[in-house]
């Protein structure tokens, strides 16, 4: 039983670091009487790691939270730090739920938001740079996602990802001006089947970070 949430992502992030690229944490990820709280899904991307989490609020609705967290030397996360959250309009965990809001599309927006992370990439303005995170609500049938990276420049032997997923939302972050063309994929038998339409993610643009506003900026 984990103390907080941001322990909860801590341990998300850890599980899913320890079992490689791409797989799923080793823990439970259906809201039931049993789990109040649940990681819906992680994200890592470099020495960056994003936590998506669900919980049960104690007037009964589901609310979503937002954490991350930075790769030690080690290879150990940090702490988690919460980054941003707020009530679910349904049961993010419900295959049928979720199948009611998708209405046969195989993809939908679930969330989407934007945070200035120190990053320590050489490209960071003094070592921060703007994040946009990404949540899509994919269809119960779906074994895995596809993800086609379009940015400008981007390295032809990487170019296509997979990703497994761990409940009925996928988190994605991405960093300024990258594009993301993502793919729901079914398996039947042995085959692959591509369902519906892709999904375009598209990161901040690259430009200079935009300044703080001047009383802000006095404190400096």
């Amino acid at each position: 039983m984990y103390k907080n949430l941001a322990e909860l992502a801590h341990a998300a992030l850890t599980a899913a670091s320890v079992q490689g690229p791409g797989a799923a944490p080793a823990l439970p990820t259906r809201l039931d009487s049993a789990n109040k709280a649940v990681a819906a899904d992680t994200y890592v991307r470099g020495n960056l790691g994003f936590a998506l989490l669900f919980h049960r609020r104690k007037d009964g609705f589901v609310a979503d939270e937002l954490y991350f967290s930075t790769r030690e030397d080690d290879g150990t996360w940090a702490a988690a730090d919460h980054l941003s959250g707020g009530v679910a309009e349904i049961e993010p965990t419900s295959p049928r739920d979720v199948a009611a809001i998708l209405k046969g599309r195989s993809m939908v927006l679930y969330g989407e938001s934007e945070m200035d992370l120190l990053t320590g990439r050489p490209q960071a303005d003094e070592g921060y740079e703007l994040l946009r995170s990404y949540a899509l609500l994919v269809d119960p049938a779906t074994d895995h996602l596809d993800i086609e990276d379009n940015t400008p420049g981007a390295d032809p032997a990487v170019r296509r990802t997979r990703k497994t997923l761990t409940s009925q939302v996928a988190l994605f972050a991405l960093f300024p001006g990258e594009r993301f063309t993502v793919h729901a994929v079914a398996r039947k038998g042995s085959r692959s089947q591509t369902l519906g339409e892709s999904y375009e993610l598209i990161g901040p643009d690259p430009g200079p970070r935009p300044e703080p506003p001047g009383w802000l900026a006095d404190l400096d």
